[in-house]
């Protein structure tokens, strides 16, 4: 079946080029923040947020930060977006019978199981309010700080850390949050795992170990049997940089199971060269008095009759 536009009669918008020359490049989001804006809609993040059910006033501060890197927008001195919103020191009409206010104040001090002072109330509502993050996540992690073991800082400013650390992993809704936290306990379970094989204390591991255990499993796809295998062949440099160098070696040889790093099979890649020794003649190299190698015929038929 085919299409055509129809005859418009109404009010028409001319689009920038530079609009459709992102179409293929850029979200969906992107692009109505875009048209948004294009239309006449303040460039607001909050308004934008709203008036398109954004998942965050984040999601368009986004948007807005592409289409002023693509050239459609100008940020002049007064239009700088502000990383982190002013602290709140009251709550308006429309916050106070807002039912989530009351709602995350309660959870989280039934989290926390202590009284929020009302600076923490108010913090935990600008979350909510001026920094687009939905309850659910909010609670949710109110809940995670809260169930951490030894953590005697079960404050609000340790939700917002915590916070800002999940929107850097891409985290936004509800959703999003539980698959964060299904991954870090299974990154926690593996380096645990590894720590054990090493002999020491995850708690010693440096950030850039932790990354690179993290790398081994979910982009090497390493298993830890093949992890300890590495570790038995560095000997006496059993150091996660070290093993990190023999995995990224076998991973780039194509070797990530524990039959080939151990050679079985098909003498492939690193294989060839340990073994590729190319060995000499069994006949000039054989005992003479190898059974298995002596030519018998030649020696009935140099034999004469007596």
């Amino acid at each position: 079946m085919a299409y055509k536009l129809a005859a418009n009669s109404g009010e028409t918008v001319a689009v920038p080029q530079v609009v459709f020359r992102h179409l293929a490049r850029t979200d969906g989001d992107t692009v109505r923040v875009a048209l948004y804006l294009v239309g006449g809609g303040a460039a607001e993040p909050r308004t934008i947020a709203h008036d398109l059910g954004l998942k965050s006033v984040e999601a368009a501060k986004r948007a807005l930060q592409y289409w002023v890197g693509a050239g459609l927008l100008d940020r002049g001195a007064d239009a700088a977006l502000p990383e982190n919103p002013s602290p709140r020191t009251r709550l308006d009409p429309d916050a106070i019978n807002d039912p989530f206010v009351a709602v995350l104040c309660q959870e989280a001090q039934a989290s926390f199981g202590r009284a929020l002072s009302r600076s923490e109330m108010l913090r935990l509502v600008s979350l909510y309010l001026d920094e687009g993050w939905q309850p659910d996540v909010i609670l949710t992690c109110c809940a995670e700080i809260a169930r951490q073991p030894g953590n005697a800082r079960k404050t609000v400013a340790s939700v917002c850390r915590e916070l800002h650390r999940w929107r850097e992993a891409g985290v936004e809704t509800g959703a999003d949050a539980e698959k964060y936290l299904q991954r870090e306990a299974l990154r926690a379970e593996r380096r645990q795992e590894v720590a054990r094989l090493f002999g020491v204390d995850p708690a010693d591991f440096t950030r850039w170990e932790r990354s690179a255990i993290d790398r081994w499993f979910e982009q090497g796809g390493f298993s830890a049997e093949v992890i300890a295998e590495a570790i038995l062949r560095a000997e006496n440099h059993r150091t996660v940089r070290y093993v990190d160098g023999i995995l990224r070696a076998w991973h780039a040889q194509g070797r990530t199971t524990l039959d080939a790093v151990r050679g079985q099979g098909q003498l492939t890649g690193a294989n060839i060269l340990a073994t590729g020794a190319k060995p000499a003649d069994s006949a000039s190299t054989a005992p003479a008095n190898d059974l298995f190698h002596t030519d018998w015929n030649a020696i009935f038929d140099d034999e004469t009759e007596v």
